[in-house]
């Protein structure tokens, strides 16, 4: 009897020193379990799809003339962009960007081009996101740049203006009546260096940093996004 009544002690004494112990392990796994909890994100995945307009500021100056191929640009969003009702990238996102092709205006009247590429949206968050995206259009030249936008997105610089057109036609009639008197071969060479002189050089591609411009998403991409950001 005796034996019993210790056993059924010392049990009930393992049991009331072995609650605390059982509850000093849950206090001490919980913190981790919220912690695991909070590591958890709290966002979206949203596919921004191929053909999506974003509003451009430029705070970069280009020129087909000075610019490089491989120059990095630098934009800002202007309007949010939206995915069904989801506000995805809001105003004041910065979007990078880097120069395509590049080519110098010549004689002749031929005007300058260059690309753009963009390539990076940063998020609010601070990630940094890879795109593919081509410029659409100019909506306004600061410092009266070019505003000629191609099928490939490439800027254009202006040709010459009807007056120089003009002189274009009739500077070679009236070279070859100047230079008649002379030999064919001394009067291709000197009409060649007159045109050359006297036709006017195309304009150069220009944008100036404040410029509005437009862009097309040339592809998907996914970003994360809050969930609070519903509308």
């Amino acid at each position: 009897m005796k034996k019993r009544l210790l056993s059924i002690g010392v049990l009930s004494l393992a049991m009331a020193l072995g609650l605390p112990v059982l509850q000093a392990q849950d206090a001490t796994d919980q913190p981790a379990a919220d912690q695991a909890a909070a590591d958890q994100p709290n966002s979206n995945q949203i596919v921004i799809p191929e053909g999506t307009e974003f509003k451009l500021q430029l705070h970069s100056t280009i020129n087909s003339r000075t610019s490089k191929p491989g120059d990095r640009i630098i934009t800002s969003l202007l309007d949010p962009v939206s995915v069904e009702d989801t506000d995805v990238l809001p105003k004041g996102v910065r979007i990078d960007g880097h120069i395509g092709d590049v080519k110098e205006a010549a004689r002749r009247g031929r005007g300058g081009y260059l690309t753009i590429v963009f390539d990076t949206v940063e998020m609010p968050s601070g990630e940094k996101v890879a795109i593919q995206g081509s410029l659409t259009e100019v909506f306004s030249a600061a410092g009266h740049g070019s505003d000629n936008v191609g099928p490939e997105g490439d800027l254009k610089g202006g040709g010459p203006s009807r007056k120089e057109q003009a002189a274009m036609v009739i500077a070679p009639a009236a070279l070859a009546g100047a230079v008649g008197g002379i030999g064919p071969g001394i009067a291709a060479a000197a009409g060649g260096i007159a045109l050359a002189y006297f036709l006017p050089k195309g304009k150069q591609a220009t944008l100036s940093a404040g410029s509005l411009i437009g862009m097309r998403l040339d592809r998907d991409v996914t970003v994360s996004t809050p969930q609070t950001v519903s509308k």
